[in-house]
């Protein structure tokens, strides 16, 4: 994301996902922490975005939604990483797959969280990007010894 986006345009968002760096430039805030990201979110509010999603890579993501409490997505952390391009891409197209079907915010940002975790773990954009089968069962695995 190159410059600035024109708040006519924001103001036609609904959610917007960038990554910290990219959210740091859309405000011009710090982000170096989870309360910054938050605070920079919250600009994003006052320009119009209602929802604003923030990958934070191997620290997780966050959801700021105007008026309501932030919701902290942790990562589901990969046994071992190959290649992170795509990962940022991945999350966000399976965060709006997940919200697309009838899942909740927090089983979406969950979803998100393991296509993510798999994708880092292959080398290459597109043969990264997971099958629904591997996300599904990266859930089960992550989350069957929380419940």
């Amino acid at each position: 994301m190159e410059g600035r986006i024109p708040e006519n345009l924001l103001k036609c968002i609904d959610i917007i996902s960038p990554n910290e760096t990219e959210l740091e430039r859309l405000t011009g805030a710090s982000t170096n922490t989870i309360d910054q990201v938050i605070e920079a979110a919250a600009k994003c509010h006052e320009m119009g975005v209602k929802q604003v999603l923030v990958k934070l890579g191997e620290k997780g993501s966050v959801l700021v939604t105007e008026g309501l409490p932030p919701i902290i997505q942790p990562a589901i952390l990969a046994p071992m990483v190959l290649d992170t391009t795509g990962a940022g891409d991945t999350f966000t197209a399976a965060f709006a797959v997940a919200l697309v079907e009838g899942n909740s915010v927090v089983e979406s940002l969950k979803f998100a969280a393991a296509a993510a975790s798999l994708c880092i773990q292959v080398k290459g954009a597109i043969p990264s990007m997971p099958e629904r089968n591997a996300v599904l069962q990266l859930l089960k695995s992550a989350y069957s010894s929380a419940d």
